[in-house]
């Protein structure tokens, strides 16, 4: 089809129509861009996606959103092929628009994250829900501001200077490779549930800088990442693991205070850069286990952690719940 008045009814209708018809209408857009179609009636092909809202009655945020929803997926079939690996065709693909929007805020320009979460996307292992509450986490940390986790540690806020940036950053890395649970596929446990009941809901929140009242020790605590699940145990049952990041070596034995607050937690966690390991993993408490950050924003297992029954899980529920009410 070459006659651009009827890709543009074609559009129209399905813009006004057939809304869940994304797919072929990023075909048609991609077939005026590419074959330069929108000459000579119009100066640009941005001018063009406006005159095409402004018929059809849409924004035009809405037509460049299903423009890249296509691209980002074209890009993802692209290193697919380089791989070796087969993927569905965009035709054959089932699956919003808005998740592969939210795929790549979330893995922020890291393709080894992005093709994760598109394979998981694909293969329905993750929701919208899942990726809304992974971006929610991912823009808490990135954010500058009092509620935020950006750090050069545990509790000392991030100045101005370009050191203490680019340890933000850092920090922020190690969000970004948290808020999906593969780091948990290779977690050795007694406890791992081999056997998943597939009709009870599988369970993976990242809580970044939560703070909680201990009824315990009477006081208040914070924990750098909260991490809620139930794949290493029975469905019906929540873990819960505390995650401190070390970032320099001066961190660690701040990070050990989490030990405060163990009646709360089952599984206590340092992470880290993968430079840092060799260095300082002797150090580490044997109550902890060490998650690797590799330089490519992937976190890997690198020692387990215990796990530890705990007593105090009340306290946390409660907190969370009342953040969900709020």
């Amino acid at each position: 089809m070459s006659n651009i008045k009827s890709i543009e009814e074609e559009i129209e209708k399905i813009l006004v129509k057939e809304k869940r018809s994304w797919v072929r209408l990023f075909e048609l857009i991609r077939e005026v861009e590419l074959g330069v179609l929108w000459k000579p009636e119009h100066l640009s092909f941005t001018r063009w996606i406006r005159h095409l809202a402004y018929e059809s009655g849409v924004t035009e945020s809405l037509i460049w959103k299903r423009k890249k929803a296509g691209e980002i997926y074209f890009d993802y079939q692209t290193r697919a092929k380089k791989k070796g690996l087969s993927v569905p065709r965009i035709e054959d693909v089932e699956v919003s628009p808005d998740n592969f929007e939210l795929v790549e805020k979330i893995s922020q320009g890291n393709k080894e994250i992005k093709d994760d979460l598109m394979d998981k996307v694909l293969h329905r292992e993750l929701k919208r829900s899942d990726l809304l509450s992974a971006w929610k986490s991912v823009k808490t940390i990135r954010q500058n501001d009092s509620g935020s986790i950006i750090k050069k540690n545990s509790h000392s806020e991030v100045g101005s200077s370009e050191k203490e940036k680019e340890i933000a950053l850092s920090v922020s890395d190690i969000a970004i490779s948290l808020t999906y649970s593969s780091w948990l596929d290779h977690f050795s446990d007694v406890n791992m549930n081999t056997l998943t009941i597939h009709s009870q809901k599988n369970v993976y929140k990242l809580l970044p800088n939560f703070s909680f009242y201990s009824s315990l020790s009477d006081r208040s605590h914070t924990i750098d990442f909260l991490v809620i699940e139930n794949y290493t145990s029975k469905p019906h049952q929540l873990n819960l693991h505390s995650i401190e990041v070390i970032l320099t070596e001066e961190d660690l034995h701040r990070s050990f205070k989490s030990k405060q607050y163990q009646q709360h937690i089952n599984y206590l966690w340092i992470a880290m850069p993968s430079d840092l390991i060799e260095e300082i993993s002797s150090n580490v408490s044997e109550d902890y286990g060490i998650l690797e950050v590799h330089t490519n924003k992937i976190i890997q297992v690198w020692k387990n952690s215990p796990y530890t029954p705990c007593v105090g899980k009340l306290d946390l529920y409660q907190t969370m719940l009342v953040q969900t009410l709020y």
